[in-house]
């Protein structure tokens, strides 16, 4: 058996790295073999299920205007040209089990392929994702606008082309498709968002995840993150940016929710902002971690529900996609005055760093733009 060349079009490294424990070229069984439980899924379902009878497409078609049937057997999907995989993502799997139970040949769009004459190969270009549902039905032969294609680069000029108007594009398959091309416009940003993940120990696709490396899904809004409360210098472009308050925020919730394989990425935003906020109000180094750590740990402890991390943005009230961080370090900063209302009095030991208690303007504040308070030297003196 001659094993297939993984990569076939020029990548990156960064884009090599992300992707090197599965595979991004794959005829559809193949892909099926990758993610055995879609189809595992698929078939318990049909189990519960009267008899399926699917129409030929030809039964369907009028006479004098046969289009074509295709067999998606043959057809290989590149994810390198810029081909996206259908059963890589929890939503995209769902949405693929919900289009092959409700398979209707009446209203199955042609897919498209190109034919590259170099390689003497069929590349699905347009239509994975109906193929895929169409595979699990064993309709194997399916309309097609089939093109030839001289080159490698024609074909992903043209799928990137069309991808412009896609809506459906994710935005991992974006950032691959970035990271990937060295020639992109974003592809500065897309290795910054790549080395980041990796440093801090989180991966960015659900096919990763793990208790030691969690998902944070949401490319987009990790890398709004980055942006706007990552902690490098202001100025600092994308190419150079290293996100150390992000690194420390996941290296507390790592610490305090050792058991998840999974950061809510509106919980990482509302943390990271919240670094950024009080970064002049907690001791510097590890002094400063310890109290991190301590506040998050007391917060799961002072509500039942905020034991799961999934209940945070509802329970602390910063449930709005758009002010994660401005909603979420002020809602931090009001339940870090809660915990620590009386963390100050008693006998204290010398050189003891007080804890901060937050003034509602500064709340206020915060609520609206995220910047870090001003030193206060009575914490310290």
């Amino acid at each position: 058996m001659v094993l297939k060349e993984q990569y076939t079009a020029p990548v990156s490294k960064q884009y090599k790295q992300q992707t090197q424990h599965r595979k991004v070229r794959y005829t559809i069984r193949e892909n099926f073999a990758s993610y055995p439980e879609v189809a595992e899924d698929y078939e318990d379902w049909v189990k519960n299920q009267d008899t399926l009878t699917i129409p030929d497409f030809r039964s369907v078609m009028h006479k004098e205007y046969i289009i074509p049937l295709f067999d998606i057997r043959i057809a290989e999907i590149r994810e390198d040209w810029g081909q996206r995989n259908a059963l890589l993502e929890r939503g995209r799997k769902a949405k693929i089990l919900g289009m092959a139970k409700s398979f209707d040949v009446k209203l199955f769009e042609p897919i498209s392929v190109d034919y590259i004459r170099s390689e003497d190969v069929f590349i699905i270009r347009d239509g994975g994702g109906r193929s895929h549902a169409a595979f699990l039905n064993q309709v194997y032969l399916v309309p097609a606008f089939v093109r030839y294609v001289d080159t490698v680069a024609e074909s992903r000029r043209l799928f990137m082309t069309q991808d412009k108007n896609a809506q459906a594009i994710s935005g991992y398959d974006k950032f691959l498709q970035h990271l990937a091309n060295q020639n992109s416009n974003f592809h500065a940003k897309a290795c910054d968002t790549f080395a980041i993940s990796r440093s801090c120990g989180i991966c960015l696709s659900g096919h990763q995840k793990s208790k030691q490396m969690p998902l944070v899904e949401g490319i987009g809004i990790f890398q709004k993150i980055i942006n706007r409360c990552g902690g490098d210098p202001k100025g600092t472009k994308w190419g150079n940016k290293k996100a150390p308050n992000i690194a420390r925020a996941i290296d507390i919730l790592k610490q305090c929710f050792p058991h998840n394989d999974e950061i809510p990425v509106s919980v990482l935003f509302a943390l990271t902002a919240f670094v950024e906020v009080i970064q002049n109000r907690i001791p510097a180094g590890a002094a400063g971690h310890e109290r991190l750590a301590d506040f998050v740990e007391k917060c799961i402890h002072s509500n039942n529900m905020l034991t799961d991390i999934t209940n945070w943005v509802s329970v602390l009230k910063f449930d709005s996609s758009n002010h994660y961080d401005t909603y979420g370090a002020s809602a931090l900063m009001k339940k870090w005055n809660e915990i620590y209302r009386n963390a100050n009095k008693g006998r204290k030991r010398g050189n003891f760093y007080r804890y901060v208690q937050f003034e509602d303007y500064e709340i206020d504040l915060i609520a609206n733009t995220v910047i870090p308070l001003a030193r206060d030297e009575s914490l310290y003196t």
